[in-house]
């Protein structure tokens, strides 16, 4: 017994040594994508990558990516941001384009062609990929408060689908040890490490797999199809009625934190390839295409109800703010797409050429 104990120990020791060794290295050099780090949002500022991609097929070899002074993609401000037509684009991996090199990506294009009405336009891309509402609602009171533009756009939903309970999620974000349950507590104290944070990235992006949303080009071509019952498909739209609850809660929260610093909000709604329609490039139907790892098994169909479930809580707001239906607006063109969410360099192309086109009457308006 005593032998056994004494190996115990031991292990439980080595185990000890191993973590605090990790929590250490993790703390001077973290690998991991960067987002919310121990309850803070984290920006990387003044970065400058090129991308060697061999992997995704439709996109350049060779990807130039970097973040300003701010932590955002776009210029320097040359000028106070009150003296300048001021927009920040907010969203996730289909906002911040990050296989895009930085002069192709739709806010960069979308900030050419408003250059063309407003000379004093100053946009940058505050995308950051796997972001959902809970993490825009980081960026604005960490960031938005303070730098103040005159707009900000929000290009959400995809990242929103089937998203956490609101309190499991602040317990993961709060700065504060939360001591509501057992659980509440123990979540709250390993998100202060650098390993706990660590494995919390970890699980937001096996989450991220499982809804298909990881960067992965798809070869449309290859997909069975499915076709999914009546039943099934009304279960999982029905599941989706208490995230929609919560979601339209973030939207509102959102706008209220715009509104309360004089910063006016654009809606932009999620276009995709999800759908029941034939591919104008590659003449494939769409409409029973099995969507790739996603969990429960969906495909294009269902796909498109229950994100335009999300798209239709954008659009509610239309009377209150400025709503861009770029979900109705975008062509699905495989053209357009390298999955069936992110876009192609063509594709930021065409979103920037629609948004300028219904932004820039709205901004002569109200500017």
């Amino acid at each position: 017994m005593k032998t056994a104990i004494k190996k115990f120990l031991s292990i439980l020791l080595g185990v000890l040594i191993a973590l605090i060794i990790c929590e250490i290295i993790l703390h001077f050099y973290n690998p991991l994508p960067f987002a919310v780090s121990k309850g803070k949002l984290v920006l990387p500022a003044n970065q400058k990558i090129v991308y060697k991609n061999t992997w995704i097929k439709k996109l350049d070899s060779n990807i130039n990516y970097s973040r300003n002074s701010l932590g955002f993609r776009g210029p320097e401000l040359t000028d106070s941001v009150n003296k300048l037509l001021s927009i920040i684009c907010i969203g996730g991996s289909t906002t911040e384009c990050r296989f895009i090199s930085d002069s192709l990506t739709w806010p960069y294009q979308l900030s050419q062609q408003l250059k063309d009405s407003f000379p004093a336009a100053w946009l940058n891309n505050a995308g950051v990929d796997g972001h959902s509402t809970f993490g825009h609602l980081l960026l604005l009171k960490e960031y938005i408060t303070r730098l103040k533009p005159k707009y900000v756009t929000f290009l959400i939903g995809a990242n929103d689908v089937e998203t956490d309970k609101p309190q499991q999620f602040d317990l993961m974000n709060e700065k504060k040890i939360n001591f509501l349950s057992a659980k509440s507590f123990f979540k709250s104290l390993i998100n202060k490490t650098e390993l706990g944070s660590a494995f919390f990235q970890l699980y937001a992006i096996r989450g991220a797999y499982k809804k298909g949303l990881i960067h992965k080009e798809v070869d449309f071509s290859t997909l069975k199809d499915t076709v999914l019952s009546d039943q099934y498909t009304k279960v999982i739209l029905q599941k989706q009625a208490v995230y929609l609850t919560q979601y339209r809660q973030r939207v509102t929260d959102m706008i209220a934190i715009c509104k309360a610093i004089n910063v006016k909000p654009i809606l932009i709604t999620q276009p995709s390839m999800f759908g029941n329609y034939t591919d104008s490039t590659t003449m494939i139907n769409m409409a029973n295409k099995i969507i790739p790892d996603t969990d429960p098994l969906s495909n294009a169909v269902v796909m498109e109800k229950v994100l335009g479930l999300y798209n239709d809580v954008v659009r509610s707001f239309g009377n209150e703010v400025k709503v861009i239906d770029l979900a109705a607006l975008m062509p699905k063109n495989s053209n357009y797409y390298y999955d069936f969410m992110h876009f192609t360099n063509a594709g930021c192309s065409k979103i920037a050429a629609i948004i300028s086109s219904q932004l820039i009457p709205y901004l002569k308006t109200n500017n």
